[in-house]
C-alpha cells in the first residue's frame, strides 16, 4: 500500500471520529431539558398564562406546611436549559387531597383566589406532582386513595 492509501485510511478514521463526536455532542443538549441540578420538568403542566417555555419544580424545596399543603419552588417560562432555576421563580403549594396547585403563594388571598388555583386532575403533569410532591402516583389520585401522602 502506498503513501496515498495510508493517508486515505487515516482521513477516513479522522472523519469517523469527527462524525461520532458531532453525534455525541448533541446528546447533552437534549438531556439538559430533562432536569438541571435536580429540577424536574412538569410535563406540559398548566400555568397561569400561555407560556411558551417549560416549567420545572425543585424537589429539594419540597416541604409540608403546618396547613397540610406541600410547598415547593417552581421555575416557569424556561426557554433555555441554562435558565432552569433562574427564570420565573415562584413559590407554589399543592393540595394532595384535592389535586389543586396554588401558584404564587404568599401574595394576597391566594387560597381563595381562583386565578391562582389550578385543578390538576386532568393535567398532563399530574404524575410529576403526585410523585415528587405527594409521594405516590397519579393512579392513587384517580382511584380516590390520595390520603396516603407522606410528609416531606
Amino acid at each position: 500500500m502506498g503513501i496515498a492509501g495510508e493517508e486515505m485510511i487515516r482521513a477516513g478514521k479522522v472523519g469517523s471520529i469527527v462524525i461520532a463526536l458531532a453525534l455525541l455532542s448533541a446528546l447533552p443538549a437534549y438531556s439538559q431539558w430533562n432536569g438541571h441540578d435536580g429540577w424536574v420538568e412538569e410535563t406540559n403542566g398548566k400555568t397561569l398564562a400561555d407560556d411558551p417555555g417549560h416549567s420545572y419544580l425543585d424537589p429539594a424545596s419540597v416541604h409540608r406546611g403546618d396547613d397540610g399543603l406541600v410547598y415547593f419552588n417552581e421555575s416557569n417560562g424556561v426557554t433555555k436549559p441554562e435558565d432552569i432555576g433562574h427564570s420565573g421563580i415562584m413559590k407554589d403549594a399543592y393540595d394532595c387531597a384535592r389535586n389543586i396547585k396554588y401558584m404564587c403563594v404568599g401574595s394576597g388571598d391566594w387560597r381563595n383566589d381562583q386565578s391562582s388555583a389550578i385543578r390538576t386532575s386532568d393535567d398532563p403533569a399530574l404524575p410529576i406532582y403526585r410523585k415528587y410532591l405527594c409521594g405516590d402516583d397519579a393512579s392513587a389520585a384517580s382511584s380516590g386513595s390520595v390520603e396516603k401522602t407522606a410528609p416531606r
